[in-house]
């Protein structure tokens, strides 16, 4: 199996997330010098007419997001002490910054689960992985 070097695991707290940064936990268990860049993407997508409403919810969910990240760094740090591992929150098109992350920083695999919490449902990929899938130019590990 071929050694990867930068992986991004997007991370958005369900389920098929969690096994996702399971999977590459195992990678980096097995690879100490593997780095793991976890991210989670805010696109707020509500009718919002108030531009305050707007910064406000948006601010609390960035909040939340930076709670997750720091309680899933935490978890990872536990697992495989002393690893290289950065988590980011990303705001956007969720699909675009997670492909944009990947590129602007030299991730060679991309590991995601094919469902979200978006609810919104494809009939056999979720949106998000399905435009991930389609605009890559790495590896992407899609986990079911």
């Amino acid at each position: 199996m071929k050694q990867y070097n930068r992986v991004l695991v997007a991370f958005d707290g369900s389920e098929l997330s969690v096994k996702a940064l399971d999977e590459a936990i195992k990678m980096a268990e097995e690879n100490p010098d593997l780095h793991l860049d976890i991210v989670t993407a805010l696109n707020p997508t509500a009718q919002i007419s108030s531009a305050v409403i707007y910064a406000s919810v948006l601010n609390e969910l960035r909040k939340d997001a930076v709670v997750m990240l720091n309680e899933v760094s935490e978890e990872v740090s536990k697992r495989i002490p002393d690893h290289n591992t950065k988590t980011m929150v990303l705001e956007g098109n969720l699909g675009e910054e997670i492909v944009n992350y990947a590129e602007e920083n030299q991730c060679d695999l991309i590991v995601m689960g094919s469902r979200g919490l978006s609810g919104i449902k494809e009939i056999f990929l979720g949106s998000v992985s399905h435009n991930v899938l389609q605009r890559a130019s790495c590896p992407v590990l899609v986990i079911k």
